[in-house]
């Protein structure tokens, strides 16, 4: 089968001009990696043997050290916006309700402050307690109250069952 493919063009004038043209482009490729591949691998080479001797010729500064001392201290991917890892908030305060939106200003929640009736708020609003509402989750709020993160929960009431449930078929 491969044979009948191949025929006619290795015995036509057109199909050995085509071969040829394939074989001299696969040629210059080739030609063309073989050189490359030295010239890049010795590139490579002096690049690495600079960054090395440069990186020798440098000691390290008071100011280098003193910024990787303080490393472990700082939140390199952002702070923690797990509202699981934050303490549930002292004060008294109430969350109402969530409409949690695909996007951050869109969403409100309606939260009572000391028994008072619930207000609508939104990412950014102040509290009149003095506290700010820096995110909203599906089920709480994350505030900041005095430079500190805090969550205000969506109090759900659990569930309760009055017993065993009863067969609404007769004679079962």
């Amino acid at each position: 089968m491969f044979e009948d493919i191949m025929a006619p063009l290795l015995s036509t004038e057109q199909g050995r001009r085509g071969g040829l043209a394939a074989i001299a482009i696969f040629s210059l490729f080739l030609l063309i990696t073989l050189v490359e591949i030295p010239i890049t691998w010795h590139r490579d080479y002096l690049l690495a043997q600079t960054a090395v001797t440069t990186k020798m010729a440098q000691p390290a500064s008071d100011q280098t050290i003193a910024l990787i001392m303080q490393l472990p201290d700082q939140h390199l991917f952002g702070a923690s916006g797990q509202a699981a890892d934050l303490p549930i908030t002292s004060l008294q305060l109430h969350l109402v309700g969530i409409v949690k939106a695909d996007t951050e200003s869109a969403s409100r929640v309606i939260i009572s402050e000391a028994g008072q009736p619930g207000k609508v708020y939104q990412i950014g609003d102040s509290l009149t307690s003095g506290v700010h509402i820096k995110a909203i989750t599906a089920d709480g709020v994350i505030l900041e109250n005095g430079g500190h993160m805090e969550k205000l929960p969506l109090s759900r009431p659990p569930l309760t069952f009055q017993g065993m449930p009863k067969n609404i078929l007769p004679g079962e």
